[in-house]
């Protein structure tokens, strides 16, 4: 029989993490169709989301790796506000900054929406970050973790700042919609640059063909082409979170 193993995540260890001071959490009244999330030195806040974005975005998670719950977690909408005193501007890395505010947001969601949750180790298709035969096309720099993500008619690009492996595999996860593991063996920091369209077809063909409709190649082709790092679709273990328990707000 196969032995499945259930972690609890640890959302009711008050003072044992960072907080927000002050949130409002309410009901959104919003027409709008999409949702927004935004943060600030010492703000947080979002608009017409709901509590499965609010999870998604607090672990981080993908859509796959949440279950369970009551329907209303997809479609009910809530407008947040919150605001700390410590606003971390002493601390310089971005993935380190961006870490505390999504274990504030696990202790607002614990204590506003009574969220529990179980974690279940799954294995699930995955993406393996390599690095190509040819060797990387990177400069290393001291570990910033800055990383900024746009995107236009010609394409997408991604501009980091002293990015470690890890960093980038976390990034890409989320524009892959897929966990993405480090397997480069590189424990510096470089600075990235890329530029991608994401046509995701055939990714193991090592030469996925450039999207017609964009000026920049697909993204596994500029992976490639300007890193010198590959991705490899595998199987692999990843976390999947039971949504146990969840209740809606009072209006505050």
């Amino acid at each position: 029989m196969k032995l499945i193993l259930f972690l609890c995540v640890a959302l009711t260890a008050w003072g044992q993490g960072p907080v927000f001071e002050v949130a409002s959490v309410k009901p959104s009244e919003s027409l709008r169709d999409g949702s927004s999330i935004r943060n600030q030195p010492g703000r947080f806040s979002t608009e017409h989301t709901s509590l499965f974005e609010l999870i998604k975005y607090a672990l981080p998670a993908q859509d796959f790796q949440i279950t369970g719950g009551p329907g209303w977690i997809k479609d009910a909408r809530f407008d947040i506000v919150a605001s700390s005193d410590h606003p971390d501007t002493d601390v310089k890395d971005q993935a380190e900054r961006l870490a505390r505010i999504r274990s504030r947001l696990l202790h607002l969601l614990e204590d506003r929406f009574q969220l529990q949750l179980h974690e279940e180790q799954r294995e699930v298709p995955i993406y393996e970050l390599g690095v190509e035969k040819s060797g990387i096309r990177m400069k290393t720099a001291p570990p910033l973790g800055n990383v900024n993500l746009n995107g236009g008619a010609a394409g997408s690009t991604m501009s980091g700042q002293g990015l470690t492996m890890v960093r980038l595999a976390s990034i890409l996860s989320g524009v892959v919609h897929r966990p993405v593991h480090d397997a480069t063996g590189l424990d510096g920091a470089y600075d990235v640059e890329l530029k991608y369209s994401l046509d995701l077809a055939a990714p193991d063909t090592g030469a996925a063909a450039k999207d017609s409709s964009m000026s920049y190649p697909a993204l596994f082709t500029a992976l490639q082409e300007q890193l010198g790092l590959r991705l490899t679709s595998k199987k692999g273990m990843a976390p999947v979170w039971l949504v146990v328990r969840a209740e809606k707000p009072t209006e505050n």
